[in-house]
Parts: structure tokens; C-alpha cells; sequence
């Protein structure tokens, strides 16, 4: 048949009108296909400049797809912008690149549920292949948005000691996610508090490699269920960072030079645990490991992550990090050269503007990129939007979205954390308080007012600070609060308090504020006095105009001085600590009548710090973290190598101020020494520690029972002590129980000299305790 032009437009027309006749879908668009086969199907159909959009994110770029005066999503904009789609956005809830940004910072919750839809509806309907879009959120401790339940912040989680609480957490996290569009969780933070300094300190559940690795496992467990594919109510997790390890001298971004052996031992294990919980995502670190910034690093992310640790999902970058292979570590020219090294170290996304792989089409054009990585990283971008279920069902339902942060039990589950995060570091018998007493109570300090949330937290409908709860709590007490320093000036209502630069208080006006506490310290009969840190001075440092670490571990600004003053009243002083970083309190661990670790509780710290001080809830968090005497007893961490304390300091021998695993009760427990199942095993074989504990007291209450193995003789040097299993038990007073924990290879395992995974033949030491310094011990002979 002759072709003309009739025939050809006839042709044409019939073709683009089968589907509506009924002719199969494309493999891609069959919700019944295999993800496999429609990744392949839609690849297959793309230009390269779609694969690219879908290797790219819009963060402040969002202003370019947004009506200027209302900030609502503009198909118009979005033509001209974004015409072959894009693979995320960033923060859909936030009002990044709005000049309102500093100030309001979050759309409405329904405003933000109608840009997604919208961001959606013109991908899906006016792009060529209909691509869906991810969407991704802070969901560090809860997710960060207004409306949204702020939980307390990873180290008060990891001082839990409870991973079922954890995941319970995440899980209300990922579900107020999901029912808002969101796709991805950035989140858990697997990173370990080896050097406090580090502002980031906040973000991360605590020390231990192995204890770390249980909290991650929960969270992603949380985010995404139990199992993959994820279902509607999750969201994929983003395990962070890696690597950090210890950046120099504690500051954000410095190199982290470390052996590999230090690598596999102490920072890969919180991966391997959250990696075996099947998390989607992996975000490679700012920093450079073993000499390599980890965006440009084949070894690390692909010998290492892929093959070492069977990763097999998407690696998405930090904010900036694969710009910043030319712009701060200098190993490229330009973008171009960055982009290269990223793509060949096989980072699959840039965020958040996709600014450097947005040039990905003419590097491949100009062969400087292989078209097959491009493919590759798209691919698993795209298998994440199948299994998210967005091409089959791109939108959210407002009134879901709605309903799920009038969730009651949320609330609850959020007192629940903050109650069983406390940590009771010291009691010479003044807590718990009688509130039935009339008592006269100064409350007194910084943070005895605010409700301290933490960094990448959001705006929660109700947040409750120290002194609304101790309000709150119905007792017969008379309350009168001073502030006594100010840490930094207070900031405006709705400012962002992560994002302003520190403004010093000048200290005359300080003094005047500490001449009016010891007044009303002085009209009371017990002073509760509230300290510690706020989201200035304890942040991730992202510029130098808005730092986060620090050189000391001091209380900050003129608290030392206010704690003198209180102390020198003669009251008895219960200290309560808000912060997001170990601090070196000394002064309060020798004078103060109670010191009381909360960290950043979220919104409901203040309500869980009256349970705990009245008594209504009895104390049972365990450190998480150690905590050191000075900065320059650094590194605290309790499982450090036997030579690290061959030789003391002139000023003492090196210890903490309170050891990791530690934890005071209002009750007593006992922990008898472990019982082995076996004294002497194979290799291979596995073992039963046996641990029975009771409640010696007069309250119930909540104890921590810990497994510690050393290997007494190895090949290499090993820690002294480390984690291999934990247990939080509820008992009533005088109650007893028995718990069994069943260890195999992998708790008495290590690299050996050739770096091998191996278990040696000899002796080691099987302890059990409340506390790294308060063991019982029993010996396991491996033939």
C-alpha cells in the first residue's frame, strides 16, 4: 500500500486511539505485571533527557513550579521547568524558596496534601510516559511537618533500650508520612556519638555498633513493615550516613580517617543490621573515608556496600554532596567532573536540586558517562515507584491525610517514648517528689519553659515544656519559674530555630536574670533547675555563618554560673538536663540532690519530666552514650581497645562521668551472673545465657539486663567489652524473672588478621549487668 500523507496521519491516529479501543496496556502501565519486567518495559520507551529528570530532585527549586503569591503548584510553570518530569521533590510540607520560608516555614497540612496532589496530577497526566514523583521527608524522630507527633530525638530513643518501642515510633512516622504523599522517610541516622562535639550527635541513637544496629533494624521496620514490598501506610527508609565515622576535632563534614578494619568493625555493623531489614535507600556521607569523600567513592559504596553488605537498593546523596566533590574536596574542575565521579562511584540520585546531574544527557552524548550507569541508577528509581504502588495510584485522599494526625494513641505512644527515654543519673533519695506535700518549687533555668523538640523536628499541634507539664500534673505543689540565663536570645514567633546565626546574651543581662532565680530559689523549699542545650548550639553545621559544634562540652554560655548560684542556696537542687549532646556536667554530679538525663523529649517532654520527677513513672532509661568528665578525656566510648588505658593522665585515670548502659531506679534490682548453656562449644556452634533478675525494692519498675563478650586472647587486639544482646523487663516489686538470650558465631566473630570473618579458638569472658561497669561474669572455653 502506498503511504501518503492521509494514509500516514489515518495510521497514526488509530495507534495513539488502541488503548481506548482496548488494546493491551504497555508492560509498564499493568499493576499486575512484575516490577522487573515493567522497569525494563518503561526503560526501554524513555529518551536519555527522561532518564535524567528522573535522576533529579527539586528543593528551593520548587519556587520555579509555584504561582509566586500563593505558592500552590502551576502546571504552566511546571511545562517550562520540568517538561520531562522529575524523579523527586524535596520536602513537598515546607515552603523552601518562598520568601516566607524563614518565617512560616510549613504549608498548612491540606496545602501541602493539594501541592503533592497536584505535583502528581501533572506528572501522571500532562508528561509523555506519566511518571510518578517521590516525595521525601525528615523523619529523623518523627516526621518533620506541621501538625505532625515529634517524638523524642534518637539518643533519648536509643536510651530506651527498646526496639519495639522504637519501631512503633517510626511506624506513626511513616504512616503520617504516607497519607500525605510522602514516599521516603530520610531517615534512621546510623551514625555512632564517638566524638559529642559533633553537633550532629543529636541526630544519632548512640555508641555502640551493635546496639545502634537493633534501634536502626526497628526503625526501618518501622518505616517500611516487616517485609518488602512496602505497603500503603509506609514509606522507604534512607539509612544515614555513609560513612561519617569521627570527622576531625568533632566539626561537621571534616575527614574521617580511619583503618578498615575500624570500618567493618565499629561503623559497618549499624548498616549490616539495618541493610539485613531490607531499607531501600542508603545516603552516602559529606566527609572523606580513609581519604575519599564517600560520593566519589567506588570502594566504599559499591565494593563495600553492595558487595560486602549485599546492598542492593538506590544510594540518593546528601543535600549538595555530589556538588561538593568539586566544590569542597576539590577532585573535579567543575559540575561535569563531579557528576563523572559521582555517577561512576554509583550515587543514583542528586539532591536536592539535581543542579550537578542535570548536565547527565551531554556527558553521556560526549561518552564521558556510560549510558549503562544512567540506566542502571534509573532503574532502581523507578523500581521504587513501582513498589510504591504510584503509578497505579499516584494520589492521597485529604481526608486520610487529615485523620491521621488526629491520631489520640500517637500522642500517646509519644509520652510512652519520652517517659521510658528518661534517665535517672543520680537520687540521694529527693525523688520522687510528694506532690501531695504543698512543697514550694522553683523551676528554674533556660529550658524549664520551652518545649525542646531537636533539630529536623517539625511543628506539632501541641508541644509541652517543663513547666506546662509540672503544671499539668494536678499535684499540691506551688510552682514559681525563673529563666535564670537565656542560652541565646529568644527568637521570634515562627522562626525556624535551626536556621538563625548564634547571637551571644550579653552577661550583665545574665546576671540580672540570675539574681532574680536565686531570689526565688531562696522562697523555695526544692529547686528543680532545667539546663542543658538548645537547637543553636546543637545542630548539624551546615555554614559557617551557622555552626553546630563545639571545643568544649561545658554547659553553654552562663549556665556553669547559674548552676553555682543555685547550688550556693542551700536547697536541694534536682537538676534536670535537656540537650542534644553528652554534656560534662561535674559539678552537678557532685552537688546536685538528683540529676535527671532527658535529652530533647518532643512534644510531649514536659508531661513524661513530671511523670518521672512525681513519680508517676518510674525511671528506667539507660544511657545510651557515655558520658565524659572533659573533652579531653575524648573518646568516652566504653568498648575502647585494652592499650587505649595502659597509662593514666597526670590530672587521673581516664573514666567516665557515667558509664554506657547506665541508669538509676526508684527500686533496686539484682542481676545474677549469666549461666551457660554450654562452658565449652565448637565454632559453630550456638549458646544459651541464662540471667535471672529481681526487684529488690518497693516499686515496680523497669530494668535493663545487658550481654557483654570479651575474647580474652585473639589474633588482633579486641575491645575490652562488647554489646551482643539486650533486654528492657517490667517487675513488680519483689518480682523475679528469668530471661534467655540464644548467641551464635556472630557474637564472638571478628576480622582477623587477614580480615577474615572469623570465630578463634580460646577463651572468653560472658558477662551480664544493669550497666558496662556493673558485670557478672562467666567463661566460654570455643575448641
Amino acid at each position: 500500500m502506498k503511504m501518503t500523507r492521509r494514509t500516514l496521519l489515518t495510521t497514526t491516529g488509530l495507534a495513539l486511539a488502541l488503548p481506548a479501543l482496548g488494546a493491551p496496556l504497555p508492560i509498564y502501565k499493568r499493576s499486575s505485571a512484575p516490577i522487573a519486567d515493567r522497569v525494563r518495559d518503561l526503560l526501554g520507551r524513555m529518551t536519555l533527557d527522561e532518564k535524567v529528570a528522573q535522576l533529579c530532585c527539586m528543593w528551593m527549586t520548587k519556587a520555579s513550579i509555584v504561582d509566586r503569591e500563593t505558592f500552590s503548584f502551576s502546571p504552566e510553570k511546571a511545562a517550562r521547568a520540568i517538561p520531562h518530569g522529575i524523579g523527586q521533590i524535596a520536602r513537598p510540607s515546607d515552603l523552601a524558596g518562598s520568601g516566607r520560608f524563614q518565617t512560616k516555614s510549613f504549608r498548612e497540612p491540606e496545602d501541602a496534601v493539594a501541592f503533592v496532589n497536584a505535583v502528581q496530577r501533572y506528572a501522571v497526566e500532562k508528561t509523555r510516559l506519566g511518571i510518578p514523583v517521590l516525595f521525601h521527608e525528615e523523619t529523623a524522630h518523627g516526621l518533620a511537618v506541621k501538625g505532625a507527633t515529634s517524638f523524642p530525638i534518637p539518643p533519648a530513643l536509643g536510651s530506651t533500650w527498646d526496639p519495639a518501642l522504637v519501631e512503633q515510633c517510626f511506624a506513626i512516622a511513616g504512616r503520617q508520612s504516607r497519607r500525605r504523599g510522602v514516599t521516603v522517610g530520610l531517615s534512621p541516622v546510623l551514625d555512632l556519638v564517638r566524638d559529642p562535639r559533633w553537633g550532629r550527635s543529636e541526630e544519632f541513637f548512640g555508641e555502640d555498633p551493635y546496639h545502634v544496629g537493633m534501634m536502626g533494624a526497628a526503625a526501618v521496620r518501622g518505616l517500611q513493615g516487616p517485609v518488602r514490598p512496602i505497603g500503603p501506610d509506609n514509606v522507604f527508609a534512607t539509612l544515614k550516613h555513609f560513612i561519617h565515622g569521627v570527622p576531625q576535632n568533632g566539626l561537621n563534614i571534616g575527614p574521617s580517617d580511619m583503618s578498615e578494619r575500624m570500618l567493618r568493625e565499629t561503623f559497618l555493623p549499624p548498616f549490616k543490621a539495618a541493610v539485613g531489614a531490607k531499607a531501600a535507600i542508603v545516603m552516602p556521607s559529606y566527609n572523606e573515608v580513609g581519604g575519599v569523600p564517600s560520593h566519589a567513592n567506588v570502594q566504599l559504596l559499591q565494593q563495600t556496600g553492595r558487595g560486602l553488605l549485599g546492598f542492593q537498593g538506590a544510594y540518593f546523596s546528601d543535600y549538595g554532596g555530589v556538588g561538593e566533590i568539586a566544590e569542597l574536596h576539590g577532585m573535579a574542575d567543575d559540575a561535569d567532573g563531579a557528576a563523572v565521579l559521582a555517577m561512576r562511584a554509583g550515587v543514583d540520585a542528586d539532591l536536592p536540586e539535581g543542579s550537578t546531574y542535570q548536565k547527565l544527557a551531554k556527558l553521556v552524548q560526549a561518552g564521558r558517562v556510560p549510558q549503562a550507569s544512567v540506566d542502571a541508577a534509573v532503574a532502581r528509581i523507578l523500581s521504587l515507584k513501582f513498589e510504591a504502588g504510584l503509578f497505579d495510584n499516584p494520589y492521597v485522599d485529604p481526608q486520610r491525610a487529615a485523620d491521621v494526625l488526629n491520631d489520640p494513641k500517637a500522642t500517646e505512644l509519644a509520652r510512652t517514648a519520652a517517659q521510658k527515654a528518661v534517665v535517672l543519673l543520680k537520687n540521694d533519695g529527693v525523688l520522687p517528689l510528694d506532690g501531695a506535700s504543698g512543697m514550694r518549687i522553683a523551676l528554674i533555668g533556660p529550658d524549664s519553659v520551652k518545649p525542646m523538640l531537636g533539630g529536623y523536628s517539625g511543628w506539632p499541634k501541641a508541644a509541652v515544656g517543663v513547666l506546662e507539664g509540672l503544671r499539668q500534673a494536678g499535684t499540691n505543689v506551688s510552682i514559681e519559674q525563673s529563666d535564670g540565663v537565656w542560652i541565646t536570645p529568644p527568637l521570634a514567633e515562627g522562626v525556624r530555630p535551626e536556621a538563625p546565626t548564634i547571637r551571644k546574651v550579653p552577661a550583665a543581662d545574665n546576671q540580672v536574670r540570675i539574681a532574680a532565680a536565686v531570689e526565688v530559689a531562696r522562697r523555695s523549699d526544692l529547686v528543680v533547675l532545667v539546663v542543658g542545650d538548645n537547637e543553636q548550639v546543637t545542630r548539624e553545621a551546615v555554614a559557617a555563618v551557622l555552626p553546630g559544634d563545639r571545643n568544649s562540652l561545658g554547659l553553654y554560655g552562663d549556665q556553669d554560673a547559674l548552676v553555682e548560684a543555685v547550688l550556693g542556696c542551700g536547697k536541694p537542687v534536682v537538676a534536670v538536663l535537656l540537650n542534644g549532646r553528652p554534656l560534662a556536667v561535674n559539678r552537678l554530679a557532685e552537688r546536685a540532690n538528683a540529676l535527671v538525663e532527658g535529652w530533647y523529649l518532643g512534644e510531649q517532654g514536659g508531661n513524661a519530666i513530671a511523670d518521672v520527677l512525681f513519680g508517676k513513672v518510674n525511671p528506667g532509661g539507660k544511657l545510651a552514650v557515655s558520658i565524659p568528665r572533659s573533652v579531653g578525656e575524648l573518646p568516652a566510648f566504653y568498648n575502647r581497645h585494652p592499650s587505649a588505658d595502659k597509662v593514666p593522665y597526670v590530672e587521673d585515670k581516664r573514666t567516665s562521668l557515667y558509664p554506657f548502659g547506665y541508669g538509676l531506679s526508684y527500686t533496686t534490682f539484682d542481676v545474677s551472673a549469666p549461666r551457660l548453656s554450654k562452658d565449652r562449644i565448637g565454632r559453630d556452634d550456638l549458646f544459651t545465657v541464662e540471667v535471672d533478675v529481681a526487684n529488690t525494692g518497693k516499686r515496680d519498675g523497669e530494668e535493663v539486663v545487658q550481654i557483654y563478650v570479651r575474647d580474652t586472647v585473639s589474633s588482633v587486639p579486641r575491645p575490652v567489652l562488647e554489646l551482643k544482646a539486650f533486654r528492657r523487663v517490667v517487675l513488680p516489686a519483689g518480682g523475679r524473672t528469668t530471661l534467655r538470650f540464644e548467641l551464635g558465631p556472630d557474637a564472638l566473630a571478628f576480622w582477623d588478621a587477614a580480615m577474615k570473618w572469623v570465630v578463634e579458638p580460646g577463651t572468653f569472658l560472658i558477662s551480664a549487668g544493669n550497666s558496662s561497669d556493673r558485670l557478672k561474669s562467666a567463661k566460654l572455653v570455643v575448641a
